[in-house]
């Protein structure tokens, strides 16, 4: 069967935070850069905790060892794998395994980690892998669809849907659609597909956000971070199966001010797409795995 690499940064909304993590800022750290995208999420808080879970057969969790780095310790599922340290002589080790687990079998994942010091402990990306489908050829197709695709329905109406009022050249295409109305929702509808996902701006006008898929029990998020990210992954769900999927992703702002954006869709899936999928797509992509 093939499989997907999806990398996330830590900006993500599927990456969920304790409190006592912050953004990494380039005014206050000189090795910012060094991060991927120059970007991380960094704790001093004993005991604060980042969980992330993922449908999945491995996992890495990246981030830097450095001076004033301390202790962490991993729990995958229900195994608490022993304290790990995260000191390393300055000027630091970036981009660099904090935890990595293979060979899992295919399903649903959760993996926490945990600041066991008042020392510093920092995430910069996290990857999994998961199959797509059950095609032994090994090939998958990947489809890109941008938000104005008549697949995507917007509820109340189209009218409580606008083009985004900020950072509009950040999004696929200059495209975008966004609300600040409690309760509105969008619909993305595919027929041909086994892997989804939804990306989208995060940043300081933000939104909490809840999803369904297939009428599954909703699942909180928020795109409420301190500085802007585009094209950021809002949500991914896999091993859906071959068939009609609805994701629905709805907006829940705690203020008028916070706003809620969609960029575009991308869909994976091992089925050669019928003569007119529904799926709407401004791009596709045959991916052919080495037999």
């Amino acid at each position: 069967m093939p499989s997907l690499n999806i990398t996330i940064e830590d900006t993500s909304p599927v990456i969920s935070y304790s409190t006592g993590w912050r953004a990494g800022h380039s005014s206050g750290d000189q090795s910012a850069n060094r991060y991927s995208q120059s970007s991380f999420t960094v704790t001093n808080v004993q005991g604060a905790t980042a969980s992330f879970s993922f449908n999945g057969t491995s996992v890495g969790i990246f981030g830097a060892k450095r001076g004033n780095h301390g202790a962490y310790q991993v729990k995958l599922d229900s195994t608490l794998y022993p304290p790990n340290s995260g000191k390393a002589n300055d000027p630091g080790i970036f981009q660099t395994p904090l935890f990595s687990a293979a060979g899992l079998s295919q399903g649903f994942h959760t993996v926490t980690l945990t600041n066991q010091e008042g020392s510093f402990l920092d995430i910069d990306f996290i990857t999994w892998e998961t199959t797509v489908g059950t095609n032994s050829s090994g090939n998958f197709y990947v489809n890109t669809v941008q938000d104005t695709s008549p697949s995507f329905t917007y509820l109340p109406s189209e009218t409580d849907w606008g083009v985004p009022s900020k950072n509009i050249g950040s999004f696929m295409g200059g495209s975008g659609h966004a609300t600040t109305k409690s309760g509105a929702s969008l619909t993305y509808s595919f027929d041909v597909g086994e892997s989804v996902s939804l990306y989208g701006p995060v940043g300081p006008d933000g939104s909490l956000f809840a999803v369904h898929v297939d009428g599954s029990s909703a699942s909180a998020y928020t795109t409420v971070q301190e500085f802007y990210t585009p094209q950021s992954l809002l949500y991914h769900a896999s091993s859906l199966g071959p068939g009609s999927h609805n994701l629905t992703l709805i907006c829940q702002p705690i203020n008028p001010q916070q706003t809620f954006a969609v960029d575009y869709a991308v869909v994976f899936t091992t089925a050669a797409p019928l003569a007119t999928p529904n799926l709407g797509c401004v791009n596709q992509v045959v991916v052919f795995l080495p037999h």
